[in-house]
């Protein structure tokens, strides 16, 4: 069956993320979640203010393209894990032929985030390295740790039912060429019967901070809606999902969203998922996709702020990104940004013709109200 059938119902694709910062960030930049707390976080405010230009796409081109025909990425490619690292950008970007189908994770790299080189024709990691894949894995976070060790946070798609379930895993390696090794286990599953997210958790990002690991990550409901939850470790393997302690009822008796959809009428009034966050001198911010109706033709990028990277404020702006900046896309599927010397690089997959390639937008200002 063609992706433009199994997009219009399941149009959520996800999957890169970007690491913390591999040196010290400066002071004025958030690095920890607070232990307790001060108040729900199980709605969201919409601010008001006036609208503000945001992300300008570069160029008409993409900046990572698809495979040849016949390869292993000849029809869809997308970001998937992005992080900046030694004064590099390295992509660890997603190839598939189809979907739900197989995919894999190809390597790309860039000294400006504009220009990227294909390190090597053949995948790092694919879906048969990752005993609990049972369709397909997507690279979607990736972390450089002190000791050399590189993470890649992955999720599956275990069923082509729609809605799929879904787990979160990780693997790790000495370089980024790998050879990579997935944990035999998955890191995060989804909650009991009647949670929020009780059918797939996916599209983590991971960050680094001060004291340990932060996971945003996209939660399915048994109907597939979606919203955005948060965990935290304290080794990046063991991890705790968000609770709030005011909510004990079924569905956030375990744990609760970070980010709920809009009110009615609003843009993201859908769903809210694919979560990108990033720790910047305007405290931490969210990118986050957000859907009016479960068709592919309302979805939209908006922005998100915080202070203590729990309670979350909805810039008036949004949405800050649509599928028709593209220069002739149809619809838009997985994101991942990076915040870099004060500029937002977002890559996304733009889609063509039934076809996938990586596209870049940036804006440098700041996204507060």
């Amino acid at each position: 069956m063609q992706k433009t059938l199994w997009l219009t119902l399941a149009f959520f694709l996800v999957v890169s993320a970007c690491a913390a910062p591999a040196t010290p960030v400066p002071t004025s930049i958030p690095t920890e979640i607070p232990i307790t707390p001060t108040s729900q976080a199980t709605s969201t405010p919409q601010v008001t203010a006036t609208p503000v230009p945001f992300f300008t796409v570069y160029g008409d081109a993409p900046i990572v393209s698809k495979g040849q025909p016949g390869t292993w990425d000849d029809r869809f490619t997308d970001p998937g894990a992005v992080i900046y690292y030694d004064g590099m950008f390295h992509m660890f970007r997603n190839g598939f032929r189809g979907f739900p189908a197989e995919s894999q994770v190809g390597y790309v790299t860039s000294s400006d985030g504009y220009t990227w080189t294909k390190q090597g024709d053949d995948p790092i990691i694919e879906t048969k390295d990752v005993s609990y894949a049972k369709v397909a894995m997507y690279a979607s976070s990736a972390l450089a740790m002190e000791d050399g060790t590189w993470v890649i946070y992955f999720y599956t798609w275990d069923s082509k039912n729609f809605p799929s379930e879904s787990v979160i895993g990780r693997a790790t390696a000495s370089s980024p060429t790998g050879p990579w090794v997935a944990d035999p286990e998955p890191v995060l599953t989804p909650g009991a019967k009647g949670a929020w997210d009780a059918q797939q958790v996916l599209a983590p990002h991971v960050l680094q901070i001060a004291t340990g690991y932060v996971m945003y990550y996209s939660g399915a409901n048994a109907s597939g809606a979606q919203s955005i939850g948060m965990a935290t470790s304290t080794d990046g393997v063991q991890w705790a999902k968000y609770n709030d302690s005011v909510t004990t009822e079924t569905p956030y008796a375990e744990s609760d969203p970070v980010l709920q959809p809009g009110e009615t009428g609003a843009w993201d009034m859908g769903w809210v998922h694919q979560p990108r966050v990033l720790q910047t001198t305007d405290g931490w911010a969210m990118i986050y996709r957000g859907t009016k109706a479960t068709d592919g033709n309302s979805m939209a990028l908006g922005i998100a702020t915080s202070t203590d990277g729990i309670h979350w404020v909805k810039s008036a702006s949004n949405p800050v990104f649509k599928p028709t900046q593209i220069p002739r896309s149809r619809q838009f599927w997985f994101h991942s940004v990076l915040f870099v010397n004060d500029i937002y690089y977002l890559f996304v997959e733009g889609d063509i013709s039934q076809t996938t390639q990586i596209y870049l937008a940036t804006y440098e200002g700041s996204v507060n109200p």
